[in-house]
């Protein structure tokens, strides 16, 4: 059964793409001090012809897999900059939404060619379309991607460390690869107990002591809003401020 969704999913990602079925859902980030929205993230959706949805974490395993990830990855590049782009033309000030880097385009030699290509094409500024990486990205393919990160860096974008704290990313705090870290939802989860308060708060120090940026994922309560800004964290996007929406 897994291999024919798997198998279903393969053939079904190119025509989903040339048919719109690939949808650009944005989560805001809030300034959790006043409510305003400071940002965005695109999330992927994908809605079959038939109105039923297929889930990120149902295929988003298989395209990372089978290499499709970055024609889909290319293609929300494309509409969040297409997006922006529109809001401008409308005399409207964008905020900057980010946009995911799939770990697979740390192998790609082009990948800086299509980020700089789909930017130019849109003439928008760098600083708008911030690029996520997972900590697991940044721990596997050191090296290739820290060229890759300071190569687009000095061309004006900003990079954000996506699940901080899921992995053993400490390292890569001192070398000043990324401009912010994005707090994984496990440590907001966490502040229920005693211990899990006492680690969001000293991460919380360490990375405000650094002056890199830093957002909370998953804040989902008052309780959590409240620890984390009182901690030092203003930032967070989460559903007890907006689910991501079309």
């Amino acid at each position: 059964e897994k291999m024919l969704f798997e198998k279903k999913i393969e053939n079904d990602i190119l025509p989903a793409l040339k048919n719109d079925c690939i949808k650009t859902y944005i989560q805001p980030k809030v300034d959790m001090r006043t409510g305003r929205i400071v940002g965005g993230e695109a999330l992927v959706r994908w809605q079959r012809e038939d109105g039923s949805m297929v889930y990120p974490d149902e295929f988003i395993p298989v395209i990372e897999k089978n290499g499709y990830v970055l024609d889909v990855d290319d293609y929300m590049w494309d509409k969040v900059c297409y997006y922006i782009k529109q809001l401008e033309k409308e005399g409207k000030t964008p905020v900057p939404i980010s946009i995911n880097v799939s770990r697979m385009h740390v192998y790609q030699e082009d990948f800086i060619d299509r980020i700089k290509k789909i930017t130019s094409k849109y003439d928008i500024n760098p600083k708008l379309i911030p690029l996520e990486i997972t900590e697991s990205a940044f721990t596997s393919e050191e090296s290739s991607l820290y060229r890759k990160i300071k190569s687009l860096q000095d061309c004006g974008y900003r990079f954000s460390m996506d699940d901080f704290g899921s992995g053993s990313s400490l390292g890569m705090l001192k070398d000043e690869h990324v401009d912010e870290v994005k707090i994984d939802k496990t440590f907001v989860d966490d502040i229920a107990t005693d211990k899990g308060r006492i680690l969001l708060k000293n991460v919380i120090q360490m990375i405000r002591a650094l002056g890199i940026d830093m957002i909370a994922e998953g804040v989902e309560t008052k309780e959590q809003a409240d620890f984390l800004v009182n901690n030092g964290c203003i930032y967070a996007q989460g559903f007890y401020y907006y689910r991501p929406m079309p």
